[in-house]
């Protein structure tokens, strides 16, 4: 008697059409439906007190387990949504926030912007050209303190060529070549002091 009762108790079929939450929903109803259905085969005497308390606690325990359900089903699922492409850039940009502040490396920057590569990548280049960078000011430091030497060694050698011009004889270097105009106004006191480069100068040919 009492599996034929049960048998009786099922729910009623779904259209694929109906949601989740309907049929959960449609379900707690006949289980409600059938509570009361155990409630009057106890009342009419078709099954024990004992036998009545036992089916409905079996509908309690499927009630339970339908409610355990029923929430996460019933919350309204987020749509997907698709994951934002991580931009290389901006992560090594995050990493490094003040490699492309030097106005410098704007137009590196620029150049990467177009590239599709990854950010270990961009890293490799970075590096690459930090070295350019540190090998350029070296060379030109190397360059300015050549320069700067080339620049003292000229700055000795003219003292000392002029150091050498102004303690030079007199007669050794011509400082003046003599004319016969020169000689004739020539007293005697200044033949004497310039006879000898005078008379050098004659026999080289240079008293015009």
């Amino acid at each position: 008697m009492i599996n034929q009762n049960l048998n009786g108790i099922s729910p009623s079929a779904v259209t694929p059409q109906i949601s989740t939450d309907d049929i959960i929903q449609h379900l707690m109803q006949s289980l409600a439906s059938d509570a009361q259905k155990v409630q009057m085969l106890i009342q009419q005497g078709n099954v024990t007190q004992e036998q009545g308390q036992y089916l409905i606690k079996q509908l309690e325990n499927k009630e339970n387990l339908l409610q355990m359900y029923k929430q996460p089903l019933s919350v309204t699922p987020q749509a997907n949504v698709p994951a934002q492409p991580v931009n290389a850039l901006d992560l090594f940009n995050q990493e490094n926030p003040d490699f492309f502040k030097n106005d410098r490396r704007i137009e590196l920057l620029n150049y990467l912007k177009d590239l599709d590569v990854d950010k270990d990548e961009i890293a490799k280049i970075a590096k690459l050209a930090q070295n350019l960078e540190n090998s350029a000011v070296e060379s030109y430091l190397k360059k300015s303190a050549h320069d700067k030497s080339l620049n003292d060694e000229n700055s000795v050698a003219k003292s000392k060529l002029t150091s050498y011009a102004q303690q030079a004889p007199v007669d050794s270097r011509y400082a003046r070549i003599f004319t016969r105009e020169d000689i004739g106004k020539m007293s005697g006191e200044e033949f004497t002091k310039n006879e000898k480069l005078i008379m050098e100068q004659v026999k080289q040919g240079l008293v015009k």
